[in-house]
């Protein structure tokens, strides 16, 4: 083995589950551009917290939930309330601050993004049973909260090194 200790399927998952997240997306990022245009994926997300949340929202709430910025939440809100797919109110309780709200057009569009990712789900997941399914999903909370635990920690040494063997012609390679 070129490198003693590792685990060949411990990577080979690692590099399929990345690649099945980024095919994945991408056909969702495919079919949302196909069904809304060009909103982008955070304007989107923006509308589906707000319209979640069956109630106005502050900005700093979406922001939070959304893992933005105060500036990038301020900016996205001012693109969806250009496009008027929100509104800015007054606070009932506190005139200092605002609430956003998201008009009739945007729930209509976070109606049709949900089903699309409702479908898209069914579709990516043909031919794997629900006992399959459910299996990947107990796997994926396990090695989740490994990843979630590792990066709490301060990153370990590699101790782990590349083994060497000599070619027939006596110079030292990397081990195939």
């Amino acid at each position: 083995m070129e490198f003693p200790g590792a685990s060949r399927s411990a990577s080979e998952v690692l590099l399929n589950l990345a690649r099945t997240s980024s095919v994945s997306l991408a056909e969702l990022d495919r079919r949302h551009k196909s069904a809304i245009g060009n909103l982008s994926l955070s304007g989107w997300q923006a509308l589906a917290v707000i319209e979640g949340a069956g109630e106005p929202l502050p900005p700093k709430v979406i922001g939070e939930r959304l893992l933005l910025t105060s500036g990038s939440i301020t900016s996205l809100l001012d693109t969806l309330e250009r496009r008027r797919f929100v509104r800015r109110e007054p606070h009932p309780d506190d005139r200092r601050k605002l609430l956003v709200n998201i008009t009739d057009e945007a729930r209509r569009l976070v109606d049709l993004m949900l089903a699309q990712v409702h479908a898209t789900s069914i579709d990516v997941m043909a031919g794997v049973s629900e006992a399959e399914r459910e299996q990947v999903i107990q796997t994926l909370a396990k090695i989740r909260a490994n990843a979630e635990a590792m990066g709490s920690r301060p990153v370990p040494p590699v101790s782990m090194r590349r083994r060497r063997v000599r070619s027939p012609s006596g110079r030292t390679t990397h081990a195939n």
